[in-house]
């Protein structure tokens, strides 16, 4: 009887050992199973956050277009407007200038010779101008290079075919 007993508790312990192996097991698989979950999760959030990203860049991006566009529609009616209006003579260029007198002789300007000189830029005029056309080239230079920017973080972003 003891033997028989001996017998069932050495038969008892062997399945209780090989239950806690499985146990074990299973723990471990567990524990893998859960850390792959997390990763594909975390995973899963940075794809989220990279298309919110990619939806907001993409409204962004529609908004600074239709603003150009308007703005740029905006400049051309107004081009057309003032070359209509010069076209027909119904405006015209004011240009801030003068015509220094011309010495004429004795007997004064011949008939049909004009008694003053070519026109002038004022001297305000004149000392405007440069500054104006230096101006406008850094702007020009200023949009060359944002337009070159623009193209550049275009390639980068890869957002739009």
């Amino acid at each position: 009887m003891i033997k028989v007993l001996l017998a069932a508790c050495a038969g008892l312990a062997i399945t209780l050992a090989m239950v806690w192996l499985r146990l074990d097991t299973v723990s471990i698989e567990r524990d893998g199973a859960v850390k792959v979950a997390k990763q594909l999760a975390a995973s899963a959030e940075s794809l989220r956050g990279t298309l919110r990203l990619q939806r907001e860049l993409a409204n962004d991006q529609a908004a600074i277009e239709a603003t150009y566009l308007e703005e740029k529609q905006r400049a051309e009616d107004r081009a057309e407007y003032l070359r209509r209006c010069l076209a027909d003579g119904s405006c015209g260029l004011r240009v801030a200038a003068t015509c220094p007198s011309v010495r004429v002789g004795p007997a004064g300007a011949a008939a049909g010779e004009p008694d003053a000189g070519a026109p002038e830029l004022t001297a305000a005029a004149r000392r405007a101008y440069p500054t104006l056309v230096a101006g406008l080239k850094d702007q020009r230079a200023q949009i060359v290079g944002l337009q070159d920017e623009l193209r550049l973080l275009h390639s980068q972003c890869k957002l739009a075919p």
